[in-house]
């Protein structure tokens, strides 16, 4: 019996699975779960920031509770969201715990910026708590929304029973119809060193955020640091197409290589998408959270590859022949041939009469 992979084991704690047996949501569900989530996280934020007015008048004057400002922010997150969930349908097979708990990770996230706006520049205490109110009952209009509204179909209500058949017995999965070669292949070469671009993305970032102002006026090109923010740039225009390159190279391979592929292009469409967000000053905290959520995307699914090369555990009583080594041949059973000549076996105590 082999020895379960890393990845498999990963794969498994994270309800990871690039070919579920479910069907995606229906476009006209999806359609409707995206209009209520816009609908309903606008109207909870509104009245969140009239809360806050009514209660704090001093707080009218705040800039993020302008609508321009948090309805912008409130719309992109929504879309973001409803992008978001039929990728986690497409790569899980249990889409609602994970959905769930990226929910919960990236409000979590997006508390950054609003600490960033209390410890360092200083905006009063709450003001920032009823942004940071704000998030959480997006997170929950958006979450309840898209699950409710544009569940996961099942294959029996979706197809006929004829077609599931048909389906089951035109042999197996493309994977075990065309397996994997079991040398090196062109996506295990380029996923490294996709991974490694991630990782220095997202350290020039974080170096940005030491010299370019955080404050500083709508525009692509900041007045300070310029080459560090030049670089941070050029290094995201070839992630990005090595992490498009890894989706085709990665169809027919190992179902781990396909969640590899998919996972690392969300992450990198993210951290584009914040990138991009950052060159106009109202929604550049948003951009901030998904240059962070991003890369957090990519690299957890481009460390797949890197644990999949850990060794495996081998349980007890495999012997040396388990972890690779030779081990010494051992001589086979001699058959035993039954003889009707035994004699019984013995009644022992506790056997029912006769």
């Amino acid at each position: 019996m082999a020895a379960a992979r890393p990845t498999d084991k990963l794969l498994r704690a994270a309800r990871l699975d690039a070919a579920p047996s479910h069907l995606q949501p229906s476009r006209r569900a999806l359609l409707l779960a995206t209009l209520v989530s816009l609908a309903g996280s606008l109207v909870a934020n509104y009245l969140l920031v009239r809360l806050a007015t009514s209660l704090y008048p001093a707080t009218r004057g705040f800039s993020h509770y302008r609508p321009a400002d948090y309805a912008s922010l409130t719309v992109l997150g929504a879309l973001a969201a409803a992008a978001a969930w039929p990728a986690v349908t497409r790569i899980s097979w249990a889409p609602r715990w994970l959905f769930f708990r990226l929910a919960v990770a990236v409000t979590v996230l997006l508390f950054l910026p609003d600490l960033w706006l209390l410890l360092l520049l200083h905006e009063p205490l709450r003001e920032v708590g009823f942004l940071m109110a704000m998030h959480l009952a997006m997170a929950l209009v958006v979450y309840n929304a898209l699950v409710h509204l544009a569940p996961i179909r099942a294959p029996e209500a979706a197809e006929p029973a004829g077609a599931q058949t048909a389906r089951g017995a035109a042999g197996a999965s493309e994977s075990e119809r065309h397996p994997a070669p079991a040398g090196p292949t062109a996506f295990s070469r380029l996923a490294p060193y996709v991974g490694l671009a991630v990782g220095l993305d997202f350290l020039l970032g974080v170096a940005a955020l030491f010299v370019v102002r955080v404050g500083r006026p709508s525009g692509f090109m900041p007045p300070s640091g310029k080459a560090l923010y030049l670089a941070h740039a050029l290094v995201g225009l070839p992630l990005a197409a090595g992490a498009l390159a890894l989706v085709p190279l990665s169809r027919g391979g190992k179902r781990a290589d396909r969640v590899v592929a998919w996972l690392g292009l969300v992450g990198v469409g993210l951290a584009g998408a914040g990138g991009l967000l950052t060159a106009s000053h109202p929604l550049r905290l948003l951009g901030m959270g998904l240059m962070v959520v991003g890369p957090m995307v990519a690299g957890a699914g481009y460390l797949i590859p890197a644990l999949d090369r850990l060794p495996r555990e081998v349980p007890e009583g495999y012997g040396e022949a388990a972890v690779g080594r030779t081990a010494e041949p051992v001589a086979p059973l001699e058959p035993i041939e039954y003889n009707r000549n035994w004699p019984a076996r013995q009644a022992w105590p506790g056997d029912p009469p006769g």
